[in-house]
Parts: structure tokens; sequence; C-alpha cells
């Protein structure tokens, strides 16, 4: 069978769901389905679960009689269509491969309320814990542990991006995950950091963050300290081998490497006696 007559049917079983379930879930089922043909799922496969799917679908909205009928007569004639190119050569698919669940961050001051009970009601063990973190990632996803056994890649279908907060740079907004998601699983997400808290995620030449596009990277001391003292922030200094920030300046022919805020009113340099060799994403 051609793969554009595969496809013909995919859009043909996704017909046979509910119109507010198309308009609801429409979308996320056409990309739950890119992703797993990616995965090397075949489309038949994909299909007959779809054509399941719809079929429990249509019996739950289904409340009078006539209304089983129709919805059942459409399904039933779409299924007939399927059955035959399908019925011989369609092997077993994945339970609940037709179903996508869309953890989505609306409102950043409520991103781990949001992802929790979204988590929540589909019975996810997905554990969320908020981290301290710079004001341009406040209410965003910074990262995801598997905690336990996982199911796929992670148990992780894709994950939704957006502007950070500030509107620079792109941070990720939301996950997709499979309906019968079984992973153990922790999302972190960032918060807006108290006075004086230190930041989990402190990467200062970030989009969006204090020293972003400075073009300070691979300057010398000397030509940085009259921007850094415009900033109104205590400045450390990290000289390249050393472990610890300290408030020693270092020579003015150093140059900076890199470094990250230690909260909102402090940040740490890294520089190095030598000129780098690069000078990273903000130079």
């Amino acid at each position: 069978m051609s793969r554009n007559h595969q496809g013909r049917l995919l859009s043909l079983a996704l017909r046979c769901y509910p119109p507010t379930w198309r308009a609801r879930h429409g979308d996320e089922a056409r990309e739950l389905a890119v992703l797993l043909a990616q995965d090397g799922v075949p489309l038949r496969s994909m299909t007959w679960n779809y054509l399941k799917g719809a079929a429990r679908a249509q019996l739950v909205q289904t409340r009078t009689t006539r209304r089983l009928r129709t919805g059942m007569a459409a399904l039933v004639a779409a299924t007939s269509l399927a059955a035959v190119s399908l019925l011989v050569s369609i092997p077993p698919a994945p339970a609940g491969a037709a179903g996508v669940v869309r953890a989505d961050i609306t409102r950043r001051a409520q991103a781990a309320a949001e992802l929790t009970a979204v988590f929540k009601s589909h019975h996810f063990d997905i554990g969320v814990k908020q981290l301290p973190v710079p004001p341009s990632l406040v209410g965003s996803i910074l990262a995801t542990k598997i905690t336990g056994h996982s199911t796929g890649s992670n148990g992780i279908l894709g994950r939704i991006t957006g502007t950070c907060a500030g509107g620079a740079g792109a941070c990720t907004q939301g996950l997709l995950l499979p309906s019968h998601f079984s992973g153990q699983m922790l999302v972190l997400v960032g918060r807006a950091a108290k006075p004086g808290e230190k930041y989990a995620v402190p990467d200062i030449f970030s989009p969006g963050e204090l020293l972003a596009g400075s073009s300070l990277l691979a300057r010398t001391v000397e030509a940085a300290l009259p921007v850094l003292e415009s900033l109104h922030v205590d400045v450390l200094w990290k000289v390249y081998g050393n472990k610890t920030c300290t408030t020693v300046v270092p020579d003015g022919w150093y140059h900076l490497t890199g470094g990250f805020a230690i909260s909102a009113g402090s940040i740490c340099l890294e520089v190095t006696p030598s000129v780098p060799s690069t000078t990273g994403g903000q130079g």
C-alpha cells in the first residue's frame, strides 16, 4: 500500500471523530501521528488505532438513539472502507497510540500548579519542582529528569516552545506526552527568586539576562569595568582554574570568558589570562 494512500486513510479516520473532539484535539492527533511515524510506527497501525479511538469517542458523546445510529453508521462506513485495505496487513498497534496529552503553561506565575493539575488529572507519576531563576526563565520548563522507569524516549513526544518571559529567546512552555505514559519523571520549573536568593540557572549572557548582547565576552577586564559599574550590582570574579568567586579584581589585561548571576543583585564573571579562542553566543 502506498504511503499516500495510507495517509488518506489516516485523515479519514480522524474525520470519524466527533466535531468537538476534532476541534479540541485534531491538531495534536496529527502532530502525534507525525512523531510516531518518525519513530517507525506504521501508518496503517496508527490508522486502525484512530478508528478504534473514534468509535469510543462517538459512543461517549452519543446521548440519544438517533445520534448513536448516525454516528455509528458513519463510523462503520469509514471502518469498512479502511478494512478493505487493512484487514490482512494490520499488525497489532500499541495501546493508546491515538491519544496525546498536552501540558501547557499559560500563566507563568502558576506554571507549577498548571502542570501538576494536568499530570494529576491523567494519573501520571510526574512531579513538579520549582527552582529560583533569572527573570527571563520564570514560568518556563528548565529540564526534565527521569526518576524511575520510562516509556519510549523518556516518555516525552515533544516540547512546546515559546518566547521567554520578557520576549527574549526561546523557552520550553509545555510538554507533549502519550496518554498511556507510565514513566516516573520530575519536571523542573523556574520561579521568581526571592530577594537575595541564589539562582539555579544563572547564565548572565543568556537572552534577556543582564549582560545579553553586551559584547563583553572576550573583552579585557579593563574595558569591561566601566560597563559593569553602570549596572549597580555587586561584581565578583572567578579566575580560570579557581573554584570560587572572590571580590579581588583581576589584572586589567585578563579576558572575560563567561559569567553567571548569583542573585538579582550579584554576579560572578569568569576570566582567563589568555585571549579566548571563541567569544561565545553573545560576543
